[in-house]
């Protein structure tokens, strides 16, 4: 049986499973009490937000003893930017690699520590896809 798309996360469903992925296994105390040091939003919300992320596939509830219930990251962070950039890849560069970083170049001020770097991270990539 073919497995179902997970949902696109909202902005706010980024913001808060940005939370739940640096606590780790985590309740929904724990998310409230970390993404009120960020920003005000009323509990209830945080708590459907909660709630809709679990039902987007997001997340596992944990078995525990505990009256509380715990939650973990089903989906890593690295699969949700991945399938992000991978959509804003092809939706908005035409699957240009080279569009989207001439738009950073462009749009963003990189001081030149950053600049060194990506130019650090391109010799590394061009010699080591030689050797794959």
């Amino acid at each position: 049986m073919a497995r179902k798309p997970r949902l696109e996360l909202s902005p706010l469903e980024l913001e808060i499973m940005n939370v739940i992925w640096d606590l780790g296994e985590c309740t929904s105390a724990d998310v409230i009490a970390e993404f009120t040091k960020k920003r005000q939003l009323a509990n209830t919300t945080i708590r459907t937000v909660l709630a809709n992320i679990r039902k987007k596939g997001y997340l596992d509830v944990v078995p525990s003893v505990e009256p509380r219930i715990r939650f973990r990251p089903r989906v890593t962070r690295r699969a949700v930017t991945r399938r992000t950039v991978k959509h804003l890849l092809t939706n908005m560069f035409g699957d240009s690699p080279r569009d989207a970083i001439a738009f950073l170049l462009e749009e963003e001020d990189i001081d030149e520590r950053e600049l060194a770097e990506i130019r650090r991270m391109l010799d590394e990539h061009g010699s080591g896809s030689e050797e794959e």
